[in-house]
């Protein structure tokens, strides 16, 4: 770990925010970071860490001054084995990257896939519904991006069989180095063994957005190096944080039926209540950006190349910018302000499908259900996806 100076008057805390306690209740700490100042120093990390909104939404918007292209784990070895792909790049390479996937991604392009998706939203209600009681992270959340986009990405059999295990893993990686960021390394390279031997056209879905990257590839319309990782960004960030953001929105609506029966009477506010879920749940907790100058942040000087954690997860419940943030509110005039998709040129390239999925699946699950009750949670443990890895929830027909 590269150690920075620490400035005398920078507020510190030695909480680690990778460890299971944390993972599984991170609200007080953030709390307590906001508290502190828009930047800490967090010891344990060897990291500076912006805390509220209009410092982490500022800087976000700031590339050229907080870069993603050294890496945007929080420790070094993250950084480096998890680098070059659309987050963890800047400038030119971004531009190419993003600029290869985004056709198919944009608000309107993702539309074309509506029917389809409608169509694997419903067939999961039915099969909830029969069962009556489920788990809402397996039989729902999980299921629809698996059926829908796992199709889309167009990978052969093993990829499409590991896709989830594969983003999991490089979630554990762009945290810190613990067990579970070193046990991620295996199925890290697992996937890059798969992508150099087995991405080539022939094997790949017609049609799919893998195929048309290898199709570009050998069309000289991207850089054949850099196509492996556009390939890697439509296999990591494609699943996880659309099923984390589903469950999320679940978990809001069946805990309470006034909130649920709210929705169900007036379905324009399904969008709302997505932005909610998505606001408090902050389907990924954190990423890094290095500074390339030093800069002054609220009295604080950030040397240069220091790390700073760009805390999402803190900024979302803001009360500075939320009124009451800690409150699920359907009616909530700035909820589309959130930072759950990021924000500048690194805002989520997936933003559009992953609401597009979401809004099927809640309007499907409301107008086909007549009550939802939440009966036990339990969160995934992972270094930076917040999620749930049970949710067993009663569903009424």
């Amino acid at each position: 770990m590269a150690m920075m100076i620490l400035p005398n008057d920078c507020p510190h805390d030695d909480v680690d925010l990778y460890s299971d306690e944390v993972i599984q209740n991170p609200w007080p700490h953030y709390t307590r970071l906001r508290d502190k100042g828009p930047v800490v120093w967090m010891s344990e990390h060897g990291n500076y860490a912006f805390t509220q909104y209009s410092t982490v939404r500022s800087a976000l918007r700031r590339p050229e001054l907080y870069i993603s292209g050294k890496g945007v784990a929080a420790d070094d070895f993250g950084c480096t084995h998890l680098q070059g792909n659309t987050v963890a790049s800047d400038g030119a390479r971004h531009d190419a990257l993003r600029g290869a996937m985004q056709p198919p991604l944009t608000a309107q392009a993702v539309q074309q896939y509506r029917s389809r998706i409608e169509e694997v939203a419903d067939e999961l209600v039915e099969n909830a519904l029969k069962k009556g009681t489920v788990d809402a992270v397996e039989d729902l959340a999980q299921g629809l991006p698996l059926a829908v986009v796992r199709d889309l990405v167009g990978l052969p059999d093993f990829g499409r069989e590991n896709m989830l295990k594969w983003a999991a893993a490089a979630f554990d990686v762009l945290g810190v180095q613990n067990a579970r960021g070193q046990a991620a390394c295996e199925a890290i390279e697992e996937m890059r063994v798969f992508i150099q031997r087995d991405v080539t056209p022939d094997k790949l879905k017609c049609g799919s957005w893998t195929h048309r990257i290898s199709e570009m590839s050998r069309a000289g319309d991207i850089d054949p190096d850099l196509a492996p990782f556009a390939i890697r960004d439509y296999i990591n960030p494609s699943l996880d944080t659309t099923i984390s953001a589903i469950g999320h929105l679940i978990y809001y609506l069946a805990r309470d039926p006034d909130t649920f029966e709210k929705v169900k009477l007036d379905p324009s506010l399904i969008p709302n209540a997505i932005h909610e879920a998505i606001r408090l749940g902050s389907p990924i907790r954190s990423f890094s950006r290095h500074a390339t100058a030093s800069v002054v942040e609220a009295g604080v000087e950030i040397p240069q190349s220091a790390r700073v954690m760009m805390l999402f997860a803190s900024a979302n419940r803001d009360n500075d910018m939320f009124e009451n943030a800690d409150v699920f509110d359907l009616e909530r005039k700035n909820a589309r302000r959130h930072l759950g998709f990021g924000a500048g040129v690194h805002m989520c390239v997936g933003m559009h499908l992953a609401l597009l999925e979401i809004e099927c699946l809640i309007e499907t699950l409301i107008r086909r259900t007549s009550s939802m009750s939440l009966l036990d949670q339990e969160v995934v443990l992972n270094n930076s996806i917040c999620a749930h890895a049970m949710l067993k929830v009663r569903l009424g027909g």
